[in-house]
């Protein structure tokens, strides 16, 4: 095998590693923003730190690193984003969300029941003040006991008609099954004007059952305070507020994090500046030129397996709960599932160290035999032997800035380069925060998003690529017609993005929204006023009829049961509820019909936008002087990083959350992730703002096209072909028989 085919398997290789990481950050982004509570505006900004390591390196890179063996530049790159992937998931241990140490003593001290309620003839108004009993007792139930005269006859031993639940039911609620049995002999006084005598035996027989439950009772009390599903009950929830406290305390912010995630992209930023500047100009010297349209079709589909890959480890990881200990009602299907984000960076890292040290000490082989690779760019090499080889730096710079001036003197080079900024710009952000969009609008979870992505827009994306190479060398696209192909498929895509902004619906977490637009997103009621919700998180619950709630403590549920180990949990007592009971069980998702009309609109527009890759990037090719290549290469990264990549999440990141409704709390009470979108807002200014940006673009593929008349993408240039003809002529006497 040619050593040249073992290059290019390596450089694909990385290529494929490299774009696998790239969509795996995305399909990391919106855990990182649950785990460590970011705005999307903080995590967009963080996503761009790659883009500021990228900015003031690529150029330099480019001119530098093409001057010198270029396989082992494109090593060293692909050995620090290998180092960065690894960092990456370094702070999911270094800052660990698990066991906290809490102060107990407050709760213990309410557990306590006082000597009144112990004694032989508690009255019904003492037993009723025992905080567990409160929580326990409707508000209507409670106030209408309390309005009754109390009873001082002697307590009696209660004996209990059920028993306590198998060890196969689960309540999260201290001896429910009891409290269950008064609640009934309650309605019984209440609405039949029985004695209290039943009443008060049962809630005695309760209260006496705590003596010596203390450390049991708070440890039940503590596992539903740590359950991710909030119901009604003071003592509970004033648990679950100290567990936040002390969780502050010991991380009183997101800062931290971020910072390792900013540096690890930013590093992540300067080592992927070298493949592609320094990659494309070596196998352009390798290869034929003809065959070149072939060759990038083929390393751009194998490059767009990576994000499908990506994707589909995304999708794989977010089946599993970040500290690999899903608690109980928690799945990966509900709005709050936080997924095992950094194991996939642990493996991308690890993997990718592989073939890019192999690439770092590729061998050239023996100069002039039909294996040899051209590690050093040729051009370079001619213009060496034509200059003073002991020029001063400031020579060497005169010289840099001539080569840039040449390179941005050029019609269709400047044309083209705002083209694909403006795709860029408008690409790069929408697919970064599209599984939120998707999720949040759709209903769709997580790791299901990353699959359809993959299944419908990278793999759309991937056979445009390959079929639009395969189009610009068997219809011979070039100059103006190869611009004409770019700009019509600009124009398509514009199209399909439009129709995007009308394909809408109103998943459950939506509906929570609107439902709540009358009280200006405030869940608290009535019903719900004495739950201490405040710290609920969302955990969206529906009762019999559909109606969606916040949380089970904003439906004022005042008790959880989970039957057998199914993670559908049902929540009983609610006062706020039709029914009185409400689950996730009774959510429907009304969004299949509009889920599958989108994603019929994702294949078509992904096709046609990868079709208009490779005459793009052989137009931006040719459209320079041969050894310009990796400098214009280089000037056009940074430019895309400049006004593309770098802004592009930060201003998407800035659009989706002004279309936030509801906030979650960060410690020190600021903004943290956004559990509630306008739906509308946010489906209309995504796709609105995708479609200016590419309507700017469009704009520019007009101005390629009017400047591409003389341009020549297809045909070998003179000198080349002699340097062709040479290594075609060595390569067939390495082959002859000795005579």
């Amino acid at each position: 095998m040619e050593r040249i085919y073992i290059f290019l398997g390596l450089f694909s290789f990385v290529f494929f590693l490299e774009a696998i990481g790239g969509s795996y950050i995305n399909s990391a982004v919106q855990n990182i923003e649950r785990q460590f509570q970011m705005s999307s505006k903080t995590s967009g900004f963080m996503i761009s730190a790659s883009d500021f390591g990228y900015i003031p390196c690529v150029v330099f890179i480019a001119h530098f690193g093409s001057k010198g063996n270029r396989a082992r530049w494109i090593g060293a790159g692909a050995i620090l984003v290998s180092i960065t992937y690894l960092m990456l998931a370094t702070p999911n241990f270094l800052f660990p969300q698990g066991h906290h140490d809490i102060n107990t003593t407050a709760v213990a001290a309410q557990l306590k029941p006082t000597a009144a309620q112990l004694a032989s003839n508690s009255t019904l108004r003492e037993l009723l003040s025992y905080q567990l009993i409160r929580d326990r007792m409707s508000q209507d139930t409670y106030m209408a006991l309390m309005k009754l005269e109390d009873e001082t006859t002697p307590i009696e031993d209660y004996h209990p008609i059920g028993k306590p639940p198998s060890s196969n039911n689960t309540s999260y609620t201290i001896d429910g099954w009891l409290i269950d049995e008064a609640i009934i002999e309650a309605d019984k006084v209440i609405n039949n004007g029985t004695s209290q005598n039943n009443l008060r035996n049962s809630l005695a027989m309760f209260i006496r059952r705590r003596v010596n439950s203390s450390e049991k009772d708070i440890k039940k009390i503590r596992i539903s305070a740590a359950a991710p599903f909030t119901f009604c009950g003071t003592l509970t929830n004033s648990l679950r507020a100290i567990i936040k406290d002390s969780k502050c305390e010991e991380q009183s912010s997101n800062n931290y994090p971020f910072m390792v995630f900013f540096f690890s992209l930013f590093f992540l930023g300067i080592g992927r500046t070298v493949p592609w500047s320094l990659g494309v100009p070596l196998l352009d010297d390798n290869i034929k030129k003809k065959s070149l349209p072939a060759y990038f079709g083929a390393i751009s589909s194998i490059r767009v397996l990576g994000p499908i890959c990506g994707y589909m480890i995304g999708s794989f990881c977010n089946k599993f709960y970040y500290t690999l200990n899903p608690p109980n009602g928690l799945t990966p299907a509900d709005p709050t599932w936080i997924g095992a984000w950094w194991i996939g960076f642990l493996f991308i890292g690890t993997v990718a160290l592989f073939p890019s040290t192999m690439l770092f000490f590729f061998p050239q082989g023996k100069q002039g035999s039909s294996s040899a690779v051209q590690l050093h760019d040729v051009h370079k090499e001619k213009l060496k032997k034509t200059v003073d080889e002991d020029r001063t730096i400031k020579m060497k710079l005169k010289d840099f800035g001539r080569s840039v001036k040449s390179v941005l003197s050029t019609k269709i080079y400047i044309g083209s380069v705002l083209g694909r900024v403006c795709d860029i710009l408008a690409f790069k952000g929408y697919i970064v925060f599209l599984p939120k969009y998707l999720e949040n609008h759709f209903g769709i979870p997580q790791y299901l998003v990353h699959r359809y992505m993959a299944m419908f827009g990278v793999f759309g994306f991937g056979l445009g690529a390959a079929t639009g190479g395969w189009v610009t060398k068997k219809l011979k696209l070039n100059g103006r017609r190869a611009a004409m192909f770019v700009m019509l498929m600009s124009t398509v895509n514009v199209c399909l993005y439009s129709a995007k902004m009308f394909i809408g619906c109103d998943s459950i977490v939506n509906s929570i929204g609107l439902n709540n637009r009358e009280t200006n997103y405030n869940f608290t009621r009535v019903c719900n006023s004495e739950c201490a919700c405040e710290n609920a998180r969302l955990y969206p619950v529906c009762d019999p009829t559909g109606y969606a709630y916040f949380s089970p403590c904003h439906a004022g549920c005042r008790e959880a049961k989970q039957y057998g180990s199914n993670p559908l949990l049902d929540f009983t007592s609610c006062e706020c509820a039709a029914g009185g009971v409400v689950s996730k069980k009774y959510c429907e998702n009304t969004c299949k019909t509009s889920t599958v009309v989108f994603f019929l609109t994702v294949l078509p527009g992904s096709f046609v936008a990868g079709l208009g890759v490779v005459p793009a990037m052989l137009i931006l090719l040719r459209s320079v002087p041969p050894e310009s290549r990796s400098l214009s290469l280089g000037l056009q990264g940074m430019a895309v990083s400049l006004f593309g990549t770098l802004p592009s999440p930060i201003i998407w990141g800035l659009v989706i959350d002004a279309a936030c409704l509801v906030w979650d709390k960060t410690c020190n009470g600021a903004r943290g992730a956004c559990a509630i979108y306008h739906p509308d807002r946010l489906r209309v200014w995504m796709h609105l703002l995708y479609v200016v940006i590419r309507t700017i673009a469009l704009f520019t593929d007009i101005y390629v096209w009017k400047h591409a008349k003389h341009l020549n993408i297809m045909d070998e240039p003179v000198s080349e072909e002699k340097d062709n003809i040479r290594r075609n002529s060595i390569k067939m006497q390495a082959v002859q028989p000795d005579q």
